[in-house]
């Protein structure tokens, strides 16, 4: 079997966003998963592999390229939004030893070639995938209200508390459930503070970390995003495969991802998408754009590409949508 190399510097092999895919490559590669960064361990990896999967344009990414990747061997790297927002290293990466660069949204492809239009290799953006079986229907209570992610400024939770405070001001019978935990002590010093001020103890409940998402997403009628920016946003899809109501805050992109009668800009749209939200409206809408097994079958026959470019060495890859 070829020899698959999934290179993830910033999550172990459970968390990993390759997670989802581990059992279908499985199947068809011979697959290694390492979390490691630069140095001999990795090294070793990329010496014994076929093809190597590079999770994250991360410091890992650009020793890799530049020390370890042998030319014309198929190199994928997949870049997130803090890669192309908050570092430098698309500039340090060596794009001739990248035979595909992979994204998850449009937006991100945008935000990454206006700020490093030396990035050459050919890049295919490859949503990611959702497990309707694991994430199932529910029961979902329309007056419940979820909203996921580290508590921290960019997940934007206080916008959260003034949109859960109008709400319960107009219909008491709307609650806010929060399943996250708190990563920036100025943050949570915040939001305890506006809780009392707001007199949201009885409204807002801090559940802390999750770990087992599908059952908490199953009785929360609507799902409330208020995130400056998500290059997808999982937890929006994930809650709307169990029957949440999407209520997405219009970040830069969010048009392209979600349906456009579930996004808001203002505190006052936002408590108008909430009371008036339809649960299960959008699960086979999910389904049919985003479950698991369109990315699947898109990463399996990215790999076989780059398989077969590896046996000719030189040609560059032009099949599948991508920006050139």
């Amino acid at each position: 079997m070829t020899r698959l190399l999934l290179a993830d510097r910033v999550k172990g092999r459970a968390d990993s966003f390759l997670a989802p895919l581990l059992p279908a490559l499985e199947q068809h590669f011979d697959t290694r998963f390492i979390s490691a960064g630069p140095g001999d361990a990795l090294a070793a990896a990329i010496g014994w592999a076929d093809i190597v999967w590079l999770e994250w344009c991360w410091d890992h990414a650009v020793w890799a390229t530049r020390h370890a990747i042998v030319p014309g061997k198929p190199c994928i790297v997949r870049l997130h939004s803090i890669e192309a927002l908050q570092t430098n290293y698309p500039a340090q990466i060596d794009w001739n030893r990248v035979t595909r660069l992979v994204t998850v949204a449009e937006d991100i492809t945008e935000t990454l070639l206006s700020r490093f239009p030396q990035v050459t290799a050919p890049i295919q953006v490859i949503p990611n995938g959702i497990d309707m079986n694991r994430f199932c229907p529910g029961t979902p209570d329309r007056f419940r209200v979820g909203w996921v992610g580290h508590l921290e400024p960019k997940k934007n939770p206080m916008l959260l508390m003034q949109i859960a405070h109008r709400v319960a001001q107009h219909d008491p019978r709307f609650s806010f459930h929060v399943a996250g935990a708190f990563t920036d002590p100025r943050t949570a010093r915040y939001l305890k503070q506006m809780q009392a001020a707001l007199c949201l103890g009885g409204v807002v409940h801090f559940d802390g970390h999750v770990t087992d998402m599908p059952a908490w997403y199953a009785d929360k009628g609507v799902l409330l995003s208020t995130s400056m920016y998500e290059s997808f946003g999982m937890n929006i899809g994930e809650a709307m495969a169990v029957g949440a109501f999407p209520v997405v805050h219009d970040f830069p992109g969010a048009d392209r991802l979600w349906p456009a009668d579930c996004i808001f800009a203002s505190v006052d749209h936002a408590m108008a998408l909430i009371q008036a939200a339809r649960p299960g409206l959008y699960r086979e809408w999910v389904a049919d754009r985003y479950g698991l097994e369109h990315q699947v079958s898109t990463v399996l026959a990215l790999l076989q590409s780059v398989s077969n470019q590896g046996r000719i060495a030189g040609t560059r890859i032009e099949t599948g949508p991508h920006y050139p």
